[in-house]
């Protein structure tokens, strides 16, 4: 036991290692310069597109959470959690206007011994007429522990993962297409867990013009407390070169009866126009037999201050 507990501080010491290395590495690489005469990717719809309606009811928080396929955009390295395979869709109607919409698709395969895996696609689309944009992102996600480990709900363990990424844009006055890759950490505890994920760690966008950019690298860090088998509470923190920290997400979920799951939280923007945005969502798990699989329905709610408030609907399905 005593080794045991050894061997997972030294994993523990060595990934915050690398996470602190990352971060300090934020702030020596130099960015490209922008310019107001072109579109970036900071301008497009490659940044920021969460994919999950379960962990946007709870701010966000999700990173050492990842026990789903939401995973696959949080930290594919908690991805060897999951123990059926997963079909999960969503469509999001941003801020009611009818001019912003988000889809996204996933299938996730539990690990079966050579690590758990993910293939999903994400688009923004927009009808400004006459102007029309699609964000295209499409990426596979692995996870794997670092050691042999079966999977129970009283292990200790820890595993890394890993997106690969590949981008399209189109728009009416330019076209663009890249990669990137994001690397992921995660630890559970029987009552704690932690999570880290380095987003774009390589990455490039070629645009039409032959201009390259690569994307902004930011790091997310989480870490979660399960009080009951029915609820935990979780903590994220964003940051990025420029903002530091740039988010931080709390949020937490709570089963009070077996299959309707409730959802609370709060996020804390660090930027020019900063301001709190608290979130709710609400989750059903339709069990319809246990050779078909289980049905579940995510609704989330998100505030805005400036905006319409946004609803989010997402359906997957387990077998």
């Amino acid at each position: 036991m005593r080794g045991q507990l050894t061997k997972v501080a030294s994993q523990k010491r060595g990934i915050l290692l690398v996470v602190l290395t990352v971060s300090s590495l934020i702030f020596l690489i130099p960015w490209l310069g922008h310019g107001a005469d072109y579109l970036h990717v900071t301008d497009s719809g490659f940044v920021g597109l969460p994919i999950s309606v379960r962990a946007m009811g709870m701010g966000g928080v999700f990173v050492a959470i990842a026990d789903d396929y939401g995973a696959c955009y949080f930290n594919p390295a908690g991805l060897v959690q999951i123990r059926q395979r997963q079909l999960g869709t969503m469509h999001v109607n941003l801020h009611g206007l009818g001019l912003l919409h988000h889809y996204f698709l996933s299938l996730v395969e539990p690990t079966t011994g050579m690590g758990a895996g993910g293939i999903s696609w994400s688009r923004l689309s927009a009808d400004l007429e006459p102007e029309k944009w699609n964000y295209d992102l499409i990426f596979y996600s692995y996870g794997q522990f670092f050691s042999p480990n079966k999977l129970s709900p009283k292990n200790v363990f820890s595993s890394w993962g890993v997106n690969l990424k590949y981008l399209k844009q189109t728009t009416t006055w330019e076209e663009g297409s890249g990669y990137g890759l994001d690397a992921a950490f995660f630890i559970r505890g029987r009552k704690f867990s932690w999570g880290a994920k380095v987003e774009d760690l390589i990455s490039q966008v070629k645009w039409g013009t032959q201009r390259k950019e690569s994307m902004p690298l930011t790091v997310k860090l989480g870490t979660a407390y399960r009080f009951s088998p029915r609820g935990l509470l979780a903590l994220d923190i964003d940051i990025s070169r420029e903002d530091f920290p740039r988010e931080i997400r709390l949020g937490g979920e709570w089963w009070p009866i077996q299959g309707i799951g409730i959802r609370l939280g709060i996020v804390k923007t660090f930027q020019k126009f900063a301001d709190f945005r608290p979130t709710a969502g609400i989750g059903f798990h339709l069990p319809v037999g246990k050779k078909i699989g289980r049905i579940e329905f995510n609704y989330a709610f998100l505030s805005n201050r400036d905006l319409r408030h946004t609803h989010r609907f997402s359906l997957s399905y387990s077998f």
